[in-house]
């Protein structure tokens, strides 16, 4: 769609971008008392301020910094959302009416998904659920009690 709006006089539109570009170089005007002036005095530039050290990333321990996450809890967080995930699209699945074998099968997925991959939610060290199980009830023992 061709409108007066949008098409340059006489078609010229080479002539239309020189002009464009031609303004844009040009210094702006200063802002009025009722507008902000957030850019006066910055000049654009892409080399960094000298004298100023960034680091990529805050030391450890630094004040503010937050340190990595264990890897083994980060993992059972994934595992957690997506097993709310599997009871959630059971439920969707229940109360849309799917058939018994497709409930079945979900059901039967989710729960193979979830021995394969419940090793990798325990802590390092820990070989078997049971020892990691042993592990915390022995450490709740040693707790003394308020």
């Amino acid at each position: 769609m061709n409108t007066q709006g949008n098409t340059p006089p006489d078609g010229d539109f080479a002539r239309l971008v020189e002009q464009l570009a031609a303004e844009a170089t040009r210094p702006k005007r200063a802002p009025t008392s009722n507008e902000h002036g957030l850019d006066v005095g910055m000049t654009p530039s892409s080399a960094p301020q000298s004298g100023v050290m960034h680091s990529a990333a805050p030391a450890v321990g630094a004040p503010g910094s937050v340190p990595p996450p264990d890897p083994a809890a980060v993992t059972r967080k994934v595992l957690l959302g997506i097993a709310i995930g599997w009871v959630f699209l059971l439920l969707v699945l229940m109360a849309s009416g799917a058939p018994f074998v497709v409930l079945f099968a979900v059901f039967v997925g989710g729960i193979a998904l979830a021995r394969n991959l419940w090793r990798k939610a325990l802590p390092p060290g820990a070989g078997s659920l049971r020892e990691w199980l042993e592990q915390l009830a022995r450490q709740q023992q040693e707790r003394p009690r308020k």
